[in-house]
């Protein structure tokens, strides 16, 4: 194409361009005028950006000048005529919240106007919500504050009152700046919210917000000796420096609630089950029960929870006090049921063990069995080992993988009855009728048996797993036990030399034994709207704080209508004008798609690959490794994926996201050190997901370090392998960043290697420190096309490593080139909510709990073997992938098979929508699971299978064209 072309081409899209809004149209009609280089410059400048001031314009003109000659005449009065109308509506108070608005045009045509009504033609208001806010707030501190005779104060109070809804905060803020003799008539009120006078002492976390020297030395002090906030924040700025409401410091004074404990239900993980209950009578009980009134509990227990209509709600309350866990041993009395690592059982410990004993010496000596309804007693004929059986599964609860019933299968029910009960005592009832009561309705149903548990376990030679000979081939569940103190939670780390950490955590009500980690947010049900919830943040002091209502929604797609029906407890979807049902998986154009409340998720996976099962890539995209850089942190192994996913040509750079420097346009403060911090964001308006960390420089450091002790915990580990006890050390060294937390062991230090995610690292430690598995050898150089069968993807390309086992459990990550053995799971989330969540949560640092570090750390909180170690990456089209990989290099078969049936577990909790799952942000978004791991034969013979399936399709596509053209002759 020539050059004449290609300008002909470009003004063509630029006329185009034009045509999409009048208010943008101005700034690109300037630069069209203008001549290279001037027009390359002009394009990347915004002459009326959503922050215009006088020095955006001024910087804009000096830019102007440096590459466009003035003799441009027609240039230069455009942009004058650019800059006067944009310095004419410069007074609009709602200027300042047009960098809220998402849309480029809406953003830019909110530069340019003076008032709001201008801008319904170029902002579509259920897209901007934020803006919207915004604006309101603005309009209605304008209102308010329009009775202030001093323009500097009434200024004052526009721009508190616009940054902050709560009055009487704003009104502190209004004082401290000398203006509480002018105070509004809107703000008078919040002088008589609170007369009792507020402990200073609530305000404490605030301090940590400091980075001026002494300053958080300067806050403690205060907040331990002054009894009055007011005095507290007169002195604060006299050794802080001015209040400025925009710095994290002073807003957490000016616009956060004061520390205190929330109000929490009596048991907030049991409310989250109570929309699972079937019946609406039950759900009224259920909440009642766990919110305020404990005395409804017996009356919920026996209405609803001994029905077989109520399983579902009955499974969610048993996973909130007892989840079900990997393994069991350490019992006298129910022996038997010792020795089955890969087992899941909820109550595997002393305490069941002596129940059991008690429960089987009643029953042997005629006492009656409980739990059935009627006075039944066990027959003499009954053998001794059947009750032992009976009474220990009753006690310990096993449980059945796939849904976690613990409910006895209905086979084994009517045998064990039969045999076992004196049913000449029993009158108007049979085995039959007890058994409905005891076993799920259908036998198709999960369930669990009681057979495999009147044998020795070593007999049975349970899942096929040989026992383990060595030590080193057995497996360690360190927090089965709970080695941590009280109110801590105990949490897996393999690759530590210590296999555990304890952390602080925070209870879900005085009733609830469940724990949530210090650090996060949760999620609780709201009990005057049961659909809708609340967030809070867990502090390290074991608090829920810093609550805030979250936006109540149920609305999924554009095709997708909220319903008021509910099916299962939750919202139906209206789908193509008609309703499927809430936890329903069904299929539209092709696409496998999921209902869960109201809102639809569906994968991208492409007809054509759900018919033939052949391998390949969303949207058809061809298997070239050419990387980009999406704006979430996400690189796409070429510029077609990144277009299926969603992303525009402006949202994406050219080569891989670990390839680039985030800290090369130093964008940290004066006295602070940017380092390298690569984050996925996983809600879609996270804008934007920042790669660096800014941290105190070494002078700095060494003051924060004498302030607080907790600046000192690490460890960090630098590139070199060694291990440091706080970031001061390691900047002292001089070392270079490797990654946060301890040095791994398990992992190699030779590189580089690609990643399953297609970045390529300095090496596997390098990976593994980001929960990243390895794929092969050396720098990334290809793709894998996506199928479910584990086999090599990327054929001569890449040599891939040998696998841990020869056939394993495995699978080959989608995107990537080579297998593993290992348990892995594909997730499904939603990003809708996710974006609430993010739109919820007003400080940078919350924002990133929707990131997939964090959900990967949440979600390795449930997990326990410490022998495998969970680690996760977006696939091609767009959902969450894991692989559970065993630490080991040369794992056992028992290893390989806790990692494979941890996984499953953690697929169950996703799926049943446990309480542990749907309380925590940002595990909270996942809306269903599937696994994806099966058997690999071998390396070698799943490549010539894959071969073979081809040659055989090949053959089969050529007699089908054979045979069309004979019946075309004929």
């Amino acid at each position: 194409m020539s050059p004449m072309m290609i300008r002909n081409c470009i003004t063509i899209l630029l006329l185009l361009w034009l045509r999409v809004g009048s208010t943008s149209a101005q700034e690109m009609r300037c630069c069209l005028i203008a001549q290279e280089p001037c027009r390359s410059v002009c394009s990347k400048i915004s002459l009326a950006s959503p922050t215009d001031d006088s020095l955006a314009r001024e910087n804009a003109t000096r830019a102007f000048s440096q590459v466009c000659p003035f003799d441009l005449v027609e240039f230069w009065n455009c942009v004058n005529s650019t800059l006067r109308e944009a310095r004419e509506q410069e007074n609009w108070s709602g200027r300042a919240c047009c960098r809220e608005a998402r849309s480029q045009l809406c953003r830019a045509s909110c530069a340019r106007v003076g008032s709001r009504r201008e801008l319904g033609g170029s902002c579509r208001w259920s897209d901007e919500a934020r803006l919207a806010e915004c604006l309101d707030r603005r309009d209605e501190a304008e209102q308010c504050c329009a009775s202030v005779q001093d323009a500097s104060c009434r200024a004052t109070c526009r721009d508190l009152l616009s940054k902050s809804s709560k009055r009487s905060q704003a009104l502190k803020a209004y004082n401290v700046k000398g203006c509480f003799h002018q105070v509004p008539s809107c703000m008078k009120p919040a002088l008589d919210q609170d007369k009792s006078p507020e402990d200073p002492k609530t305000y404490m976390h605030c301090c940590e917000q400091a980075t001026r020297p002494g300053c958080m030395d300067v806050c403690r002090r205060s907040l331990h000796g002054i009894s009055s906030i007011q005095e507290v924040l007169d002195a604060l700025e006299e050794r802080c420096g001015p209040v400025l409401p925009h710095s994290p410091f002073w807003s957490c004074f000016l616009k956060s609630s004061p520390n205190k404990p929330q109000k929490l239900p009596l048991n907030a993980a049991k409310l989250a089950c109570c929309s699972k209950a079937s019946r609406a009578h039950c759900q009224s009980l259920c909440r009642r029960a766990f919110h305020s009134d404990w005395s409804a509990w017996q009356q919920l227990d026996a209405t609803c929870l001994a029905s077989n209509l109520e399983g579902e709600l009955r499974r969610c309350l048993d996973d909130t006090e007892d989840a079900c866990e990997i393994g069991c041993s350490g019992l006298s009395f129910c022996s038997s049921f010792n020795d089955r690592p890969t087992t899941l059982f909820r109550t595997c410990n002393a305490a069941a063990d002596e129940s059991a004993r008690w429960e089987a010496d009643l029953w042997m000596q005629g006492g009656i069995i409980s739990g059935l309804g009627v006075p039944v007693r066990a027959a003499s004929s009954c053998p001794e080992e059947t009750l032992r059986a009976a009474a220990c599964l009753l006690q310990l609860r096993p449980c059945e993988s796939r849904s976690h019933e613990t409910r006895l299968c209905r086979e084994d029910c009517l045998e064990l009855l039969t045999r076992c009960v004196d049913w000449s005592a029993v009158k108007g009832h049979n085995a039959a009728t007890l058994c409905a009561k005891l076993s799920p309705l259908k036998a198709d149903m999960a369930c669990v048996s009681i057979r495999p548990f009147l044998e020795d376990p070593r007999e049975q030679n349970e899942l096929l797993v040989p026992p383990p000979t060595k030590i080193e081939e057995d497996i360690n569940v360190p927090c089965r036990s709970n080695p941590c103190p009280q109110g801590q939670i105990c949490s897996v780390h393999p690759e530590d030399r210590r296999p555990f950490r304890c952390t602080a955590g925070c209870s879900l009500g005085e009733m609830s034994k469940q724990l949530v980690a210090a650090g996060s947010w949760v999620q609780i049900p709201r009990y005057e709207h049961p659909s809708c919830y609340r967030l809070c943040h867990c502090s390290t002091t074991g608090k829920l704080e810093r609550c805030r209502d979250l936006a109540c929604s149920t609305s999924g797609l554009a095709l997708v209508q909220p319903s008021s029906m509910a099916s299962g407890g939750g919202s139906s979807c209206w789908v193509q004008g008609s309703f499927v049902a809430h936890r329903s998986t069904f299929y539209l154009d092709c696409k496998p798609c999921h209902c869960l409340e109201g809102e639809v998720t569906c994968s991208r996976k492409g007809c054509s690959e759900l018919r033939t099962h052949q391998p390949k890539l969303p949207c058809d995209c061809p298997n070239h490794y050419v990387p980009v850089c999406g704006r979430l942190g996400l690189t796409y192994s070429s510029a077609c994926l990144a277009k299926c996913s969603g992303l525009l040509a402006n949202e994406v750079e050219y080569n891989s996201c670990s390839a680039r420097e985030p800290c090369a346009a130093n964008p940290c403060r004066a006295g602070e050190i940017c380092l390298r911090r690569p984050r996925v964001c996983l809600a879609p308006i996270h804008k934007p997901c920042d790669q660096f960390e800014c941290v105190p420089s070494l002078k700095m450091c060494e003051q924060r370090l004498a302030l607080d002790d907790r600046f000192s915990k690490g460890p960090i580990c630098d590139t070199d392998h060694r291990q440091h006890s706080s970031m001061c050390s390691l900047l002292r060294s001089g070392a270079k960043l490797g990654y946060r937390g301890p040095c791994l062991r398990g992992c190699s230090l030779r590189g580089p290697v690609c990643g399953v995610n297609g970045e390529t690292y300095a090496s596997e430690c390098a990976a593994w420190a980001e929960r990243v598995a390895l794929d092969y050898s050396g720098p990334c150089v290809a793709v894998g096309l996506v199928s479910d069968l584990p086999a090599p993807r990327c054929g001569s390309a890449v040599a891939c490593p040998p696998l841990a086992r020869q056939r394993c459990v495995g699978v080959t990550p989608p995107g990537a080139c080579c297998p593993v053995c290992a348990g892995a799971a594909r997730l499904f989330y939603s990003k809708k909510q996710l974006d609430r969540i993010y739109y919820e949560l007003t400080d940078e640092s919350d924002k990133r709990v929707v990131t997939l570090e964090a959900m990967i750390d949440g979600l390795s909180r449930q997990l326990g073997v410490a022998e495998c170690s969970l680690r996760a990456s977006i696939t091609p089209e767009g959902d969450i992938f894991l692989v559970n990989q065993a630490v080991s290099k040369s794992p056992s078969e028992l290893q390989l098979s806790a990692c494979v049936v941890e996984i499953e577990k953690l697929v169950s909790r996703v799926a049943e929508r446990s309480p542990r799952i749907v309380l925590e942000v940002p595990l909270s978004a996942l809306t269903r699971a599937e696994v994806a791991h099966s058997r690999i034969v071998s390396a070698a013979n799943s490549a010539e299978a894959v071969a073979s399936s081809r040659s055989v399709e090949m053959l089969c596509v050529a007699i089908v064209a054979f045979r069309l053209a004979i019946f075309r002759l004929a």
